[in-house]
C-alpha cells in the first residue's frame, strides 16, 4: 500500500501543481492560498515517500527475521544433539517452541509499524489526525460495530476459545454500536426539527448580496416543469440562442440564471439584465397560443390576449384544438417557444449592455484559441499588434456598443480592429471611428438588407432636409448629433420617417433610411425614439457593387 500510494502522490504531482496554478490565474485563489497548497501537497508527498522507505525496512527486517528463525531452529537441533546429546525429537520440539518464542518477540515492533503504516494509508485523503478519522468512520457505521460484536459472541460460544475476553469485547462493541445509532437518530430528528422564529438568521455575505447576474430568467412556481423539462424546456433552447448569437452578431453570451420566484402571479415570468426588469409576461403552461394576422373569430374558443413578444393578437387554445386552428391560417407557439423567443428579443434589445469589458475580454481570448493552429497564431499576433498600443481596450469597446445598439455583427472581429486602428489616425471619439467602421464594413451591412432579385430598398430624407439641418447646426464635440431641432421640425421629421416606412412596410418592403454619414446618428436618434426598428445606412457605406432601389421619400 505504502508503495502504490507514494506512486500514486508522485505521480499526481504535476496536476496537482497545474491544478493550483490554475485556480491561481482564475482568480479563485489567492497567491498565500496557493503557496500553503502547495507546501501541504509538498508534505504529504515527502510523507508518502518516508512511508514507503519505511515499508520497505520493515519488508527487509521481517525477511531477516525469518531468516534468523531458520538458522536458530537448525542450529539448536544441532546443539541439542551434539553438545547435549538430546534425542532429535527432543531437541527439535525444545528448540522449534524457543525458536517460535524468540521470532515472535524480535517481529513484534515490525507488526507495530506495519500496522500503523496500514491506518495511516487506509485513511485515504481524510482530513485531520489519523485517530479523529478513525473514529470519527467507525462511529458512523453502527452495522459494522454490532456485527463484529455478534462474531465475537459466536468465537466466545466456541470451544476452545477463551469465554471472557470475547464476550467482554462483544459486550463493549455491542454498547457503542447501540449508542452510535441512538446518536444519529438525535442529530436526524434535531436536523429534521422546524427552525424556531427567534433564531438569528446566517448572515449572506456582502459580496453576494450585491453581485448581479448578466441575464436572469424568474418565473412563477408553476412554470417549473415546463421550464425545466429535458425535452421541452429552456436548456436546449438557450444553447441554440448561444450558437444562434454568437454565428449572427459575434457576441458570446453570459450565463443565464434561471429561478423561480413565489411572489410572481401564476404564469409570469420576469426577464431583468443587470439586476433591471426588462419584460414581463404570462403564460399557460397547459395551453397552446395561436397567432392570426387580425380577425380572432376564426379560431377556436380560448382567452384572447396580446402576444409579448410582436404585440400581435393571439389566443390561448386548448392543444386539442391547434389543427383547427391550424388550418384557420393561425401559427400555433407553444409556451416554450414563446418564452425562448421573448427573451432572445430582449437580449437583442440589450446586446450593448451585455458587452462588459469582462465580456469582450474573453471575446478576444477566443479568438487566439481556434482548432486550426494556423489562423489561431495568425489572430493572435494581430491582437498582440494592435491591443493596446494601437487599439485602447475602452475605445474597441466603445465602437462595439455602437455597433451593436444597431445590431450590427461584430463577428469579422478582425476586420473591426484594423478599422479602428485606421480610424484613431484622424479621430479619438468612439462614436467617429465607428462610422469609419461601418463604412468598412458597409459590404456587410448591405448583404444583410438584399432582396432575391439583389436589390437594396432605401428611403431617403427630401434635399431640403439638409438646408434645415444646417440652420439648425450648433458646435458639440459629439460627432454626429451637432443638430438642435425645435420640437415642431422634430416631430415633422419623425413623423414623416415614420409614415415613410408604413408605407414601404404595407408592401411587404422593409427598407433602410439612407442619409450622409454626418446626418446619420441623428437620423437614428430620432427613428429609435419613435420605436422604428429600421437600419439607418449612410451614402459611403452602399458600395458601388450594391443595387440600390429607391422605395420612398421622407418629405420636407
Amino acid at each position: 500500500m505504502a508503495e502504490v500510494g507514494a506512486r500514486f502522490a508522485l505521480d499526481g504531482m504535476p496536476g496537482k501543481q497545474l491544478a493550483i496554478d490554475s485556480d491561481m490565474s482564475a482568480g479563485a485563489i489567492d497567491h498565500n492560498q496557493a503557496k500553503e497548497r502547495r507546501e501541504r501537497e509538498q508534505q504529504e508527498t515527502t510523507f508518502f515517500g518516508s512511508l514507503d522507505g519505511a515499508s520497505k525496512f520493515v519488508k527487509g527486517d521481517a525477511i531477516a527475521g525469518l531468516l534468523i528463525t531458520l538458522l536458530n531452529l537448525v542450529m539448536g537441533l544441532i546443539m541439542g544433539v551434539i553438545v547435549h546429546g538430546m534425542p532429535i525429537s527432543s531437541a527439535f520440539e525444545t528448540y522449534a517452541i524457543l525458536t517460535v518464542g524468540d521470532g515472535l518477540v524480535s517481529q513484534i515492533p515490525a507488526v507495530i509499524i506495519s500496522i500503523a503504516s496500514a491506518l495511516l494509508l487506509a485513511r485515504g485523503g481524510t482530513q485531520g489526525a489519523t485517530d479523529n478519522a478513525i473514529f470519527s468512520q467507525l462511529g458512523k457505521h453502527p452495522a459494522a460495530l454490532a456485527t463484529v460484536a455478534m462474531l465475537m459472541v459466536l468465537f466466545a460460544l466456541v470451544p476452545g476459545l477463551p469465554f471472557l475476553p470475547f464476550i467482554l469485547g462483544a459486550c463493549v462493541l455491542g454498547y457503542a454500536a447501540y449508542a452510535v445509532f441512538r446518536k444519529q437518530q438525535a442529530d436526524e430528528a434535531t436536523a429534521h426539527a422546524p427552525e424556531s422564529s427567534d433564531e438569528t438568521p446566517v448572515s449572506q455575505a456582502i459580496g453576494d448580496i450585491l453581485d448581479l447576474d448578466d441575464v436572469h430568467l424568474e418565473f412563477s412556481p408553476d412554470l417549473v416543469s415546463m421550464v425545466l423539462n429535458p425535452g421541452t424546456g429552456l436548456d436546449a433552447r438557450i444553447a441554440n440562442m448561444r450558437a444562434y448569437v454568437a454565428s449572427t452578431f459575434g457576441l458570446i453570451l453570459p450565463d443565464i440564471r434561471l429561478t423561480d420566484r413565489a411572489d410572481l402571479p401564476m404564469g409570469t415570468y420576469v426577464v431583468k439584465v443587470h439586476g433591471v426588469e426588462q419584460a414581463r409576461g404570462e403564460l399557460n403552461p397547459d395551453l397552446v397560443l395561436a397567432l392570426v394576422q387580425d380577425d380572432r373569430d376564426m379560431l377556436p374558443e380560448g382567452t384572447d390576449v396580446t402576444e409579448p413578444v410582436y404585440g400581435a393578437p393571439a389566443r390561448w387554445i386548448l392543444p386539442k384544438d391547434q389543427e383547427a386552428a391550424a388550418m384557420s391560417g393561425a401559427t400555433i407557439v407553444s409556451p416554450p417557444e414563446i418564452l425562448a423567443t421573448h427573451l432572445l428579443e430582449i437580449i437583442k434589445q440589450n446586446f450593448s449592455r451585455l458587452l462588459t469589458l469582462k465580456s469582450l475580454r474573453r471575446l478576444l481570448s477566443e479568438m487566439a484559441r481556434l482548432s486550426d493552429p494556423v489562423r489561431a497564431e495568425a489572430n493572435r499576433k494581430l491582437l498582440d499588434e494592435l491591443i493596446p498600443d494601437k487599439v485602447p481596450i475602452d475605445t474597441l469597446h466603445a465602437v462595439l456598443r455602437l455597433l451593436l445598439d444597431e445590431r450590427v455583427s461584430i463577428r469579422n472581429m478582425a476586420l473591426i480592429l484594423e478599422s479602428v486602428a485606421e480610424a484613431r489616425l484622424s479621430t479619438t471619439q468612439p462614436e467617429g471611428i465607428c462610422e469609419l467602421v461601418r463604412q468598412r464594413l458597409g459590404f456587410q451591412l448591405v448583404a444583410e438588407m438584399k432582396r432575391e432579385d439583389g436589390s437594396i430598398p432605401l428611403i431617403q430624407l427630401a434635399p431640403e432636409w439638409e438646408d434645415t439641418f444646417s440652420s439648425y447646426q450648433i458646435d458639440t464635440p459629439n460627432a454626429g448629433l451637432d443638430v438642435a431641432l425645435p420640437p415642431n421640425l422634430f416631430n415633422k421629421l419623425a413623423d414623416g420617417v415614420v409614415d415613410t416606412v408604413s408605407q414601404s412596410a404595407d408592401h411587404g418592403l422593409f427598407p433602410a433610411v439612407v442619409t450622409s454619414t454626418r446626418r446619420r446618428r441623428l437620423l437614428r436618434t430620432i427613428m429609435h425614439a419613435r420605436g422604428v426598428s429600421n437600419p439607418v445606412l449612410s451614402f459611403e457605406e452602399i458600395g458601388l457593387e450594391a443595387r440600390p432601389a429607391l422605395v420612398g421619400t421622407v418629405p420636407a
